[in-house]
This record gives C-alpha cells, sequence and structure tokens, in this order.
C-alpha cells in the first residue's frame, strides 16, 4: 500500500546509524575522541545509550566508522576534482571545497583529526594506510601543479600538510547553527590555504557574504 513512501527496515536501519555516526563526529570533533562518551552521543541524539548498542557495538567502533566516513568523503571529492580540466591548483582547491562542503552536509562538521590513539591494531593500520593514500594523491596533485606552473616550486608533502591542517582545523570552530553559510567556510578557508601555492597570488578571493551579515562584520570592532 505505502509503496516506496516508506523506508523498507534496512534503510530505516542505516538512517538511523548515520544519525549516530553524524551525533559522535560532532562531539568528538569538539571534545576530542577520548573525552567522549557513548552516554554523551546519545544525549545528543535523545536517546538511552543502550538504543545505541543495536547499531554501534563500542565506541571504538564508532570511531572507526567516524574515520571512515569522513576519508570516503575526502576521497570522493578528489576523485571528482582529479576529473575535472584544470591546472593542479585548481584541482586542489576543487577537492578541499567538495570536501569542505560534503562533510559539514552529511557530519555536521567539515573534517575529522585522527588522535593517536584513538584506534587500535588492525582498524589503526588500515585507517592510516586509507589517510596515507589520500595524501599521496593530493602530493600528486601538487607536483602537477608545480610541473604546469599553477603552483611555486614547493616540497609537495609539507604543501599537503598545510593544507589539510587548515581544513581540519575549521572543526574546531565550525558550527552548524553560526553566521557563516558552509559556502563562505569552503571558499574563505579554501581560497587562503591555497593562494599560499600560487606563484603571483595576484587576484582577489570570490567571497560572497550576505548583505546583513557584511553590514555586521564591518561594525565588528
Amino acid at each position: 500500500m505505502w509503496s516506496d513512501a516508506i523506508p523498507d527496515p534496512a534503510a530505516q536501519q542505516e538512517i538511523k546509524r548515520k544519525a549516530i555516526i553524524r551525533a559522535a563526529a560532532q562531539a568528538f570533533s569538539r571534545q576530542g575522541s577520548h573525552s567522549v562518551t557513548l552516554d554523551d552521543v546519545a544525549k545528543r541524539l535523545g536517546v538511552s545509550k543502550a538504543a545505541l548498542y543495536r547499531y554501534i557495538p563500542n565506541k571504538h567502533s564508532l570511531i572507526l566508522a567516524c574515520q571512515d566516513e569522513a576519508l570516503d568523503i575526502a576521497g570522493q571529492a578528489l576523485a571528482r576534482a582529479i576529473s575535472e580540466q584544470g591546472t593542479g591548483l585548481a584541482k586542489i582547491r576543487q577537492s578541499l571545497r567538495l570536501y569542505l562542503l560534503d562533510t559539514i552536509e552529511q557530519l555536521g562538521v567539515p573534517a575529522l583529526i585522527l588522535e593517536d590513539n584513538a584506534l587500535r591494531g588492525d582498524d589503526a593500520a588500515r585507517i592510516l594506510q586509507k589517510r596515507d593514500s589520500y595524501e599521496s594523491r593530493m602530493r600528486e596533485l601538487v607536483s602537477e601543479g608545480c610541473a604546469d606552473g599553477s603552483i611555486l616550486p614547493v616540497e609537495p608533502k609539507m604543501a599537503v600538510f598545510m593544507l589539510l591542517g587548515a581544513v581540519h582545523w575549521v572543526a574546531k570552530w565550525y558550527r552548524p547553527d553560526g553566521r557563516w553559510s558552509p559556502e563562505t567556510v569552503a571558499d574563505t578557508i579554501v581560497g587562503l590555504a591555497t593562494r599560499a601555492l600560487e606563484p603571483a597570488p595576484t587576484s582577489t578571493l570570490a567571497i560572497h557574504l550576505p548583505q546583513d551579515q557584511a553590514r555586521e562584520d564591518r561594525h565588528a570592532f
């Protein structure tokens, strides 16, 4: 009777699992994974801790799920950017912009920082390998930009550390209910960070603030 209007049980379970990951990602980014408990995540969702166990068996699994989700989003954003025409710098800008926008939309925070000892054993090794693979592909784009002249001569690994450091730190101060839209945050942070790689950064940043926000910023001091 209801046809496809109501998700089937498996789809409903996945929706709830994603909601748990989203709540945990926000808590981990604000407080650090070591200090957050499953009770904290349950309170964010307005459910009991026992309700979480149907979807996530323990905190370790939850940290792992958050890291997997964030790295999947990063990898998909990078693949989309690489498939487009443009310079190495243009592809880096697009990949980081999509990464920020997609993680904000799907996780509620721009990124997750993998803390020391947050994961253990084979899980830690797999996530680190996944992260290293992503960073390696980013370094290839830096080298591409150096070769095509869009990026000044620079050590690719150091450049990627700088860029990802700027992007990941957004998680510490960004608020989904704040006055900055995801687009403003992504354009500003990526624009500022990647200008450091330009041989001659003369272009202006294309940041468009809402009129009421722009007026407020002019009178902020």
